[in-house]
């Protein structure tokens, strides 16, 4: 979808809170492009219309689809950018709205116009699936357990649920979470580890910092979220120890973002701790957390008291 091309018609549903929103384009002459754009994200995404709060597209609706919007979303709010104009009037209109368009994309608009089109296209794809790793010392965690799949990751004190993760409109991270109830037995159950493993592991960056008294490593993934589940893949403890000999890690997860790494028993080792139990607690399911990661095990050592 071409966001500098006015003679498509993007049209955005938003569902309830801005976290959940859905863009089909339809032409921008269209008479019964608003209809169409639902029907096809009925059908993709199984919404209802009675969680639509907003609506917003390039072209204002035709007379016709007005009334299917009044008919269809009575409570929704619709914005659009461009006035329709009459049949024979298309032509300037098109060119005037190029206009604009190019003087938004030129404009520091473009770069959100931009990024709401991927979010959108992350939402009509489901989102990525990724572990969420939860601190059992934090309370709901047997709430939690009881109401989501869940691994352990460090015995019950830290364990893992899982979430379809993408980027809302306000640059922060939704979760559509796995339920108990979303599973069909134990085969579904492996699918959704399975998935979500290969998911955190695509795209994974090291980074290697030289310090007065060592090296530290640091994990993360491009997209910016999710990278601390990368604790859980079953190779972890082999290709981090490969790469210097360390046979005992000591991890740190600041937040779920991303991981610091190095050798236990070493003063770089001792900084981590220091710094875990210092940080402020940065995702409401997560304590700042250090992890000690032998090739048999991985135990918590120590978390944030915030």
């Amino acid at each position: 979808m071409d966001l500098g091309d006015p003679t498509t018609n993007p049209i955005s549903f938003t569902l309830g809170s801005a976290d959940e929103f859905f863009t089909e384009p339809v032409g921008a002459r269209d008479e019964d492009g608003y209809r169409r754009a639902w029907q096809r994200v009925v059908a993709e995404h199984g919404a209802e219309a009675a969680r639509v709060t907003r609506i917003a597209a390039y072209w204002e609706p035709s007379a016709a689809d007005r009334r299917f919007l009044d008919e269809t979303f009575a409570d929704a709010g619709l914005q659009f950018i461009f006035e329709r104009p009459e049949p024979a009037g298309w032509d300037a209109a098109l060119a005037k709205a190029q206009q604009v368009l190019d003087e938004i994309l030129r404009a520091e608009e473009a770069e959100e116009l931009a990024a709401e089109a991927r979010r959108a296209r992350e939402k009509q794809a489901g989102g990525e699936l990724l572990p969420v790793l939860r601190s059992g010392s934090l309370g709901g965690s047997d709430v939690v357990r009881q109401t989501m799949p869940w691994l352990p990751v460090a015995g019950r004190d830290l364990f893992a649920t899982f979430a379809y993760t993408a980027l809302t409109p306000h640059g922060t991270v939704g979760m559509r979470h796995v339920l108990n109830n979303h599973l069909d037995g134990e085969a579904d159950f492996t699918g959704i580890v399975t998935t979500a493993l290969d998911s955190v592991k695509d795209g994974l960056v090291l980074e290697e910092a030289v310090t007065e008294t060592g090296r530290l490593i640091r994990m993360h993934r491009p997209d910016g979220f999710g990278a601390a589940g990368a604790v859980m893949l079953p190779d972890f403890h082999e290709r981090m120890s490969g790469i210097h000999g360390w046979d005992e890690l000591t991890v740190a997860i600041l937040c779920p973002d991303d991981l610091w790494i190095t050798r236990s028993g070493t003063p770089d080792a001792d900084r981590l701790v220091q710094e875990v139990r210092a940080a402020g607690q940065q995702a409401p399911e997560l304590r700042p957390s250090l992890l000690r990661v032998t090739a048999t095990a991985i135990d918590l050592v120590a978390e944030s008291a915030s």
